[in-house]
C-alpha cells in the first residue's frame, strides 16, 4: 500500500465573528517545515471558501491540505496525528453542531444506497473506521485524491452543494451527440442505418446516467467522499483525534459517549436504520422508475 507524506497547507473557514478560544487553539497546532497557514477564508457560503482554498491549495504544490473550521477547538497534535497514518483522506472525530441530540458528524461506510447512514451508536477507539463522510472541520486531504476526484467530476467543481441526481457529465459530448442524431434524422426517406445511430446513443448512454434521481440538495461534505470513493480513495475516520465544537462550550465526542447508555443506542440505532430504510426505499422507487421510463 502507497503511503503519503509530505508537508501540508493548512486552511480555516468561517464566518467574520470569531471565539478567541479556538483561533488559539487553531494557532497552537504543531507543524513541521514546510506547512503552511494557517491561511483563513471568509466567505458567505462554506462551499465558496474551500473550493477557493483548494485552488490555492493545488497551485502551492504542496502534498496535503487540511481543512479545519474556525469554530472549533483542536488539539495542538491534531495535523500530526492525522499525518502520521500516511493515508491519503482522513478526518478526525467532532461533533455536529447541535445540543439536542448529540450525534458524531460521521456517516457510515457508503453500502451503494442512498441517502448514507448517519453515524449512530458508540465510536469504537481501539482502530480506524472506513467512513462514508465527514465534516470539512477537521479533514487531511492529500492532491492525489484531489487529481483523481476531478476525472470522475468532469469538470465539476470539487466543493459545491448539489443534487447528485445523475452523474457528472461531459456536455460537449452530449452535444456532439444530439448534433449527429439530428443531422440523421434529417435524412427523409432512407431508412437510417443502426451503425451511424449507434455511436452517438452509446455517448448518451454513457453521460447520462441516473445516480439518486432525486432533486435534494446534497452537501458538499458528503458529495466529494462520495465521488473520492469512485475515484478509488476511501475516507477513514479516526476516532483519537478528537476536536471540540463550539456551542457555547466545547461539544466533544466523550460527552456522547457518557450521555447515553447501551440500550439507548441501541433504541438510535434502531431508529436511525429505520429512517434510512425508508429514504432509501424512496430513492430505489425513484431510479427504477427513471430506468424503466
Amino acid at each position: 500500500m502507497k503511503e503519503y507524506e509530505g508537508t501540508a497547507y493548512i486552511v480555516v473557514v468561517g464566518a467574520s465573528i470569531e471565539v478567541g478560544e479556538c483561533r488559539d487553539s487553531i494557532a497552537r497546532i504543531a507543524t513541521r517545515q514546510g506547512d503552511t497557514g494557517p491561511h483563513y477564508g471568509r466567505a458567505t457560503k462554506g462551499y465558496d471558501a474551500r473550493q477557493k482554498h483548494l485552488n490555492n491549495f493545488i497551485e502551492s504544490g504542496q502534498d496535503f491540505i487540511l481543512f479545519l473550521d474556525h469554530d472549533m477547538y483542536f488539539s495542538p497534535d491534531t495535523l500530526e496525528r492525522l499525518r502520521s497514518h500516511k493515508l491519503p483522506y482522513v478526518s478526525g472525530l467532532y461533533m455536529r453542531r447541535q445540543w439536542k441530540t448529540l450525534a458524531p458528524v460521521w456517516y457510515r461506510k457508503f453500502t451503494g444506497k442512498w441517502p448514507m447512514e448517519p453515524w449512530v451508536g458508540k465510536v469504537a477507539d481501539d482502530k480506524l473506521h472506513e467512513i462514508g463522510a465527514s465534516g470539512w472541520g477537521c479533514l487531511l486531504l492529500h492532491k492525489d485524491v484531489i487529481h483523481a476526484t476531478r476525472e470522475v467530476l468532469k469538470g465539476e467543481p470539487e466543493v459545491i452543494e448539489d443534487d447528485i441526481d445523475i452523474w457528472p457529465y461531459d456536455i460537449k459530448q452530449i452535444m456532439r451527440a444530439i448534433k449527429g442524431l439530428e443531422k440523421l434524422s434529417k435524412k427523409r426517406n432512407k431508412e437510417l442505418d443502426p451503425l451511424l445511430i449507434g455511436p452517438y446513443v452509446d455517448i448518451l448512454n454513457e453521460e447520462i446516467r441516473p445516480l439518486r434521481c432525486d432533486r435534494s440538495v446534497v452537501g458538499s461534505d458528503i458529495r466529494f467522499p462520495f465521488f473520492a470513493l469512485q475515484a478509488g480513495f476511501q475516507l477513514m475516520g479516526d476516532p483519537n483525534v478528537q476536536s471540540g465544537h463550539n456551542v457555547n462550550f466545547p461539544l466533544d465526542p466523550d460527552m456522547y459517549h457518557k450521555n447515553f447508555t447501551d440500550k439507548q443506542f441501541g433504541i438510535a440505532v434502531k431508529e436511525m436504520k429505520k429512517e434510512t430504510s425508508k429514504a432509501r426505499a424512496k430513492i430505489t422507487k425513484q431510479i427504477n422508475k427513471v430506468n424503466n421510463a
